[in-house]
């Protein structure tokens, strides 16, 4: 083959190869756009049917004649107007509800029926338990702590390992004192789910105390409405979850500062709200939510937001809702 044909030859094969690749590279870009498309609106759990309350049921909450007209991005989400006990706004009501760390609030109602305040815990084999990736407070087997400091550490820094000392020793009350930490922390959940029903939230099934949990672990809109409504009326959850940090000191004489996840109580966040006076965020991947307590002239209201894409989105579509609620009129502490 002369020189000229061989160059020709190199030539219309380089020309092919680009060709393939470009079409590779096309291809790349496309799945990937599809991809991130997906991941953008789909969270990575499932979404079954929820079964909504009939007016018979102890949890029917009503819904208002005059509903809140506002968009955001979070796939689910409620308003609850705390003083004429209705609902004002709801979206994505007809499918299940991961409420992740907010799980906590049930949580921590449930211990409240067996343990005081005041009484002290020792940490144990339970913290064994705390899952790869949970965001803790820092609670060891050799610190002491009150249920009080525990409860604190599952609302600031969304203690995982608070959750389950404090459902271990719940656990074992109800246990008459003879289980393990795992046996104890299982007798717990089912009290949770027990106790769920007793506040009318009858389509809610948990799993864990801490709220990092799969598929299995779900609860409706309206359920969650109904604990949180308890939880806000809790003198104790509504007293940390409005600190946006707190350095305390263990019975045991160690210490530590807690950070609020919840950034809007935060004066020097991008996201602070002065209305929002608490109550608790939750994170699971690509499912964040945060719910809030608002308080402004009188009025009050509690916010729930579901399967926000990112951290932040759930607070500026609580911020959203929040304008909307008080259109018009300067937000006041």
């Amino acid at each position: 083959m002369s020189a000229r044909r061989l160059t020709r030859y190199q030539k219309r094969r380089a020309q092919k190869a680009a060709k393939v690749a470009l079409g590779v590279l096309a291809a790349l870009i496309v799945l990937a756009f599809f991809t991130v498309y997906y991941l953008d609106r789909y969270s990575l759990l499932p979404s079954p049917d929820a079964e909504l309350h009939d007016k018979d049921d102890l949890g029917y909450i009503p819904v208002s004649a005059e509903v809140l007209d506002v968009e955001i991005g979070a796939k689910q989400a409620f308003v609850y107007d705390c003083n004429r006990g209705e609902i004002v706004y709801l979206k994505g009501e007809r499918q299940v509800v991961y409420p992740a760390s907010t799980t906590k609030l049930l949580s921590i109602l449930t211990a409240l029926e067996h343990l005081s305040p005041d009484e002290i815990i020792t940490p144990g084999e339970e913290l064994s338990l705390v899952g790869e990736g949970s965001s803790i407070a820092y609670i060891n087997e050799n610190h002491r702590l009150t249920v009080e400091m525990l409860i604190e550490g599952m609302l600031l820094p969304s203690g995982n390992d608070a959750a389950m000392v404090l459902a271990a020793a719940a656990g074992n009350r109800m246990s008459d004192g003879e289980a393990t930490g795992k046996e104890a922390v299982e007798v717990f959940v089912r009290g949770m789910n027990e106790y769920a029903k007793t506040l009318g939230a009858i389509d809610t099934h948990f799993t864990t105390p801490d709220g990092l949990a799969g598929d299995d672990h779900y609860t409706t809109l309206e359920d969650m409405i109904l604990i949180c409504r308890a939880a806000a009326s809790n003198e104790l959850i509504r007293r940390y979850a409005s600190l946006a940090e707190d350095r305390v000191t263990y019975e045991s004489g160690h210490t530590n500062t807690w950070v609020n996840t919840n950034v809007m109580l935060d004066p020097d966040s991008d996201y602070y709200h002065p209305s929002v006076t608490g109550l608790k965020t939750g994170s699971l991947d690509r499912n964040y939510c945060v719910i809030s307590t608002v308080e402004q002239d009188g009025a009050r209201y509690i916010v729930g937001i579901f399967g926000a894409r990112d951290k932040n989105a759930r607070f500026a579509d609580t911020i959203t809702i929040i304008d909307h609620l008080f259109q018009g009129k300067e937000v006041t502490p």
